[in-house]
């Protein structure tokens, strides 16, 4: 504001949308990721039209979820996949989203039914997400958030 630098997260997590807009990853999870029902959460974006989201339900919180609502089969396979389940995250995350700028929100999400974990790379020792493991793990998944132009 005053000719001063900001920064507002670690270079290189830094998103950089395809229409050019810097984002740092830190501020959507941070809004995010404090809900109950999120067990992990990471923001994808770089070189994207948008803003997506990978997704950990917190399969204890969530169970619950289903089993006041109604919904017989709680597997974790089962319910990343339930309708209402979806609609649930969906209303939670763009609850949280509204701090945020338009930009920054996230427009697609993909509920995961497995938590990331150091054996297939995916954390770090302290239990930090490895985003570029995470990209490759699931690229076909995030391909799929964003359809072809």
């Amino acid at each position: 504001d005053e000719g001063f630098l900001r920064i507002t997260d670690r270079i290189k997590d830094m998103i950089i949308t395809s229409g050019g807009k810097n984002i740092a990853p830190q501020r959507i999870e941070t809004a995010v990721a404090k809900d109950h029902y999120i067990e992990q959460f990471i923001a994808i974006g770089d070189r994207r039209k948008f803003i997506s989201a990978l997704i950990v339900p917190n399969f204890v919180a969530l169970r619950e979820y289903a089993q006041n609502h109604g919904i017989a089969n709680t597997t974790a396979e089962a319910l990343v996949q339930h309708p209402d389940i979806i609609a649930f995250y969906r209303a939670r995350i763009d609850d949280h989203s509204q701090g945020l700028a338009n930009y920054e929100q996230v427009k697609q999400f993909t509920l995961l039914p497995a938590l990331f974990s150091q054996e297939t790379g995916e954390l770090t020792p302290t239990q930090k997400i490895k985003r570029k493991v995470v990209a490759q793990n699931y690229a076909d998944v995030i391909d799929a958030m964003y359809p072809a132009d």
